[in-house]
């Protein structure tokens, strides 16, 4: 009886050791990031508003997470979808985080195909700013003033990727205040800025932070602004439209600024661990250090932390179906093909892939289909195991993702 007594005791005191060290076997909160990596997606190519903000979230996150390493991953393409599906689609064990813009709450509006994500489900850990819309042009063209984008000669203008913030703004535009424009998409980061200063673009709807200092530094106007509050001299939108379906689509642009810089992971990720990541974010966008930094280089920081976030991303995709019906019709307009040729390519991958310099002499990497793609050479259809790099070649493609041609007329 003794012995079955020790032995109860001593099994007793074995299922106690266990049950005490169970917290330190799986950490909870901020503990669980303790010698893990994060990745940060940033859905756009390196530079620029999103890669900036992303960077920085990511190094002050990582200091309010001791023993915690956060990388930066550019995702780029289809207008930030790639980027965003990634995080919607990583393990919600918030090791996986990430930024995007608000043109895909338009996108999932509308219900475009390709979207497979639900932004109301997303993990919400915060914004960093309120970065109202602007249109912004170049010293050197010619457009200094909202009549000017309907004149008979047309505006070229630059564009990110289809499905992204700028591209939405620019249709929405285009189509309520009936410019004459020529639409170069394909733009990421910076690029539109360099390609006003070289004369490829005329102007570009792009954040006020990304205009500010391109404007600051004396290479750009902004012609007016959508939503908040302008800097002096610069007149809103909604002052110089008249019609309800302009004033329709001026306040759901204006509405979006609020909602600049987002951050956020996949559903389901652990309530405690989400937790952990709001406070690191709050801590992050409160550090001194980290708003003179964004300060320093014009970036505004205007921050809005977890379930406050959510409840706006929930309210912007319930939309009026008289809106919803509007912005389908207008973004159901598909961007534009780009021509250019001859021009020089170079061959990758056994004709798979072709670089050449594509609009404004932007240098572009094309993926070449097998089955799409309509390829002559020297006059006689070909296939595209025949293209060779030195070829010179008339292109037809679509700008964006995997710029894919829709021709390829080479001799």
């Amino acid at each position: 009886m003794r012995t079955r007594s020790i032995l109860l005791s001593l099994g007793l005191a074995s299922l106690s050791a266990v049950v005490l060290s169970a917290p330190a076997l799986a950490a909870s909160g901020a503990a669980y990031f303790k010698g893990k990596t994060i990745t940060y997606v940033v859905a756009t190519g390196a530079g620029g508003g999103y890669d900036f903000y992303g960077r920085l979230i990511s190094e002050y996150m990582e200091q309010a997470l001791p023993g915690s390493t956060i990388i930066v991953k550019n995702v780029p393409g289809a207008g930030h979808i790639i980027g965003a599906s990634q995080i919607y689609n990583s393990k919600a064990n918030g090791l996986t985080i990430g930024t995007f813009n608000t043109g895909l709450i338009f996108q999932q509006v509308i219900g475009r195909k390709g979207i497979k994500f639900d932004l109301a489900k997303m993990s919400w850990i915060g914004k960093a700013s309120s970065d109202p819309r602007v249109l912004m042009a170049s010293v050197t063209s010619k457009v200094k003033t909202l009549a000017d984008l309907r004149r008979e000669t047309a505006t070229t203008m630059s564009t990110s990727g289809v499905g992204s913030s700028g591209y939405n703004d620019t249709m929405m535009l285009t189509k309520v205040l009936n410019w004459n424009i020529k639409l170069v998409p394909g733009y990421r980061g910076m690029q539109s800025e360099m390609a006003m200063r070289r004369g490829e673009i005329d102007a570009a709807v792009g954040s006020l932070s990304s205009a500010d200092l391109f404007v600051k530094n004396g290479y750009g106007r902004i012609i007016f602004q959508v939503g908040g509050t302008p800097p002096e001299g610069v007149p809103l939108l909604r002052d110089l439209v008249k019609g309800e379906e302009a004033r329709s689509i001026a306040a759901l642009i204006g509405s979006q600024g609020e909602l600049a810089r987002l951050t956020a992971g996949p559903p389901g990720i652990p309530a405690d661990r989400l937790e952990a990541l709001r406070a690191a974010y709050k801590s992050a966008l409160n550090d001194p250090d980290f708003r003179a930094k964004a300060k320093k280089v014009g970036r505004p920081v205007d921050p809005l932390f977890g379930e406050d976030v959510a409840k706006k991303i929930k309210a912007a995709l319930q939309q009026s179906p008289k809106t919803v019906a509007l912005v389908r019709k207008i973004l159901s307009v598909k961007a534009p093909s780009i021509k250019v040729g001859p021009v020089a390519i170079e061959v990758q991958k056994k004709g798979r892939y072709i670089v050449f310099a594509g609009a404004g002499g932007k240098k572009v990497k094309s993926k070449v289909s097998g089955s799409r793609t309509k390829i002559k050479i020297a006059g006689k259809k070909a296939n595209r195991k025949k293209l060779k790099t030195g070829m010179k070649c008339k292109i037809d493609y679509k700008p964006g993702g995997r710029n894919e041609p829709k021709t390829l007329d080479c001799e």
